[in-house]
């Protein structure tokens, strides 16, 4: 036994274009279409940044923190420092808190600092075009060219 699926259902009259008749899937167009229309003439609410962040907080509903030192220790298990301080010394270098160190122990002037964030920046962006043409080349490789 075969289902049929029917594209065309009764016609109906669209109340927003009195002179078109509608299937149930060009409903759902001129819907889009009419919400569209009606939005033309009104501004969009403008929410400030705190209004957004909360919007987005409400969303994520994630529990709160524990405590103030939530995130920021690293247990010892069984007595194992030395697997404690490989922790620490990871979780140290993914975050370049030693470079922030050394940037912090030191005034640096704006201009300095404008021209060395720019330096990263560029650095950065040509790092990525460099990854993005070697895996172009590994897979036109890869796949006999």
């Amino acid at each position: 036994m075969t289902s049929t699926i029917l594209l065309s259902g009764p016609r109906h009259i669209s109340p927003r274009f009195p002179h078109t008749t509608t299937t149930p899937i060009s409903a759902y167009v001129h819907n889009i279409f009419a919400k569209a229309l009606d939005m033309k003439g009104r501004q969009p609410e403008r929410l400030s940044p705190a209004q957004i962040w909360a919007q987005r907080s409400a969303s994520l509903d994630l529990p709160s923190p524990p405590d103030t030192w939530a995130g920021r220790r690293i247990p010892v298990e069984n007595g194992n420092l030395q697997a404690a301080f490989y922790k620490l010394n990871r979780r140290i270098r993914s975050n370049n808190m030693f470079r922030e160190v050394k940037l912090a122990s030191r005034h640096e002037k704006r201009g300095d600092k404008r021209a060395r964030l720019s330096s990263e920046r560029w650095r950065k962006r040509f790092a990525d075009e460099v990854r993005k043409k070697v895996q172009l080349v590994s897979t036109i490789r890869r796949r006999g060219g």
